[in-house]
């Protein structure tokens, strides 16, 4: 049984379709808003504050990152019943939600422990290709800096082994942009290519999994992550957990430390860098600044005067 807003929300999410956007966690949200209208005002056509706010925090968790998106899918369903000429409500606000704490990075001989023991890694019930997939996910996720969910949602298509690119779409912030892989990941995600074709031909997702629509969700990931992690002779040994996304930061980190040891201009390196990683501003790109500090303290006067003044705002990705 669906609500009167069932109409509107099909709409809205086939204009975001149509615009090339996927929105998935936004149209899970909107799905259960529908359903809570469906039994609490099932008469109600436009959005009012009291059925947006109610619905934003009958969620029981306490969660600011889901509480936030659920004020986002409050925003779009608000935004387009406006602009079809009904009287809805748009929250104003947004959570503000806590700041992470820096993440541990691996050092060089963690970093390769880590993927041999990866490379050990055995199928599962659940994930019969995990052996096959992880140890190259991982690798690409590390050498081109990825976001673990742009590494889950690349498709095929995405990947152009002529030219050594993949096309990132409808990333953080809904930016697209081309990442660009070394001569040694391309060949490793070419062979990955032709062997896993064999086994799924004409698979969407370039790590197709065989649940969740076709793609691994980050629950996954952390999954591996964590139990490849448990066999590791420093998993215990680490201050701070250790995340997949510190293998993006290590990324952003080792590429800085690179462009000090090479003397190359900092500046247009931090914009290139940036634009890879598709940071809204080079600024975001800045808070890897005290990362390097942090492990490579030599360098710490030089990147000191070269960003005195610029106004570093130290925001994690």
């Amino acid at each position: 049984m669906h609500s009167s807003f069932y109409d509107d929300i099909v709409s809205l999410m086939k204009t975001l379709r149509n615009l090339g956007f996927k929105h998935l966690d936004l149209e899970k949200h909107l799905k259960e808003f529908d359903f809570y209208c469906s039994e609490n005002h099932p008469d109600s056509t436009e959005l009012t504050y009291e059925i947006a706010e109610n619905w934003i925090y009958s969620y029981e968790s306490t969660s600011k990152h889901q509480l936030n998106k659920r004020v986002q899918a409050m925003k779009y369903l608000g935004r387009y019943q406006s602009g079809i000429g009904k009287d809805a409500y748009i929250p104003k606000y947004k959570i503000e939600l806590p700041k992470s704490e820096a993440p541990y990075l691996f050092t060089d001989d963690q970093l390769s422990e880590f993927f041999e023991k990866l490379d050990l890694l055995k199928p599962s019930t659940r994930n019969p290709n995990r052996q096959l997939i992880f140890p190259v996910m991982f690798r690409l996720i590390y050498c081109c800096g990825l976001r673990s969910s742009e590494a889950c949602k690349l498709r095929v298509s995405d990947v152009n082994f002529e030219n050594g690119e993949l096309s990132i779409y409808h990333s953080k912030g809904f930016k697209d942009r081309i990442v660009y892989m070394n001569l040694d990941v391309a060949e490793l995600c070419l062979r990955f290519h032709h062997y896993y074709e064999k086994l799924l031909p004409n698979r969407e997702y370039f790590f197709h999994a065989v649940k969740n629509n076709g793609y691994f969700l980050n629950v996954d990931i952390r999954s591996v992550f964590d139990s490849v992690l448990r066999q590791t002779s420093f998993s215990d040994d680490c201050p701070k957990k250790p995340t997949t996304h510190g293998l993006r930061h290590l990324f952003a980190v080792k590429s800085m430390k690179k462009c000090l040891e090479t003397g190359g201009d900092f500046n247009n390196w931090i914009k290139y860098l940036s634009k890879y990683m598709g940071h809204s501003t080079s600024n975001e790109t800045m808070y890897y600044i005290h990362l390097v500090t942090d492990l490579f303290s030599i360098y710490k006067p030089k990147l000191d005067s070269l960003v005195e003044g610029f106004g570093v705002k130290y925001v994690e990705d």
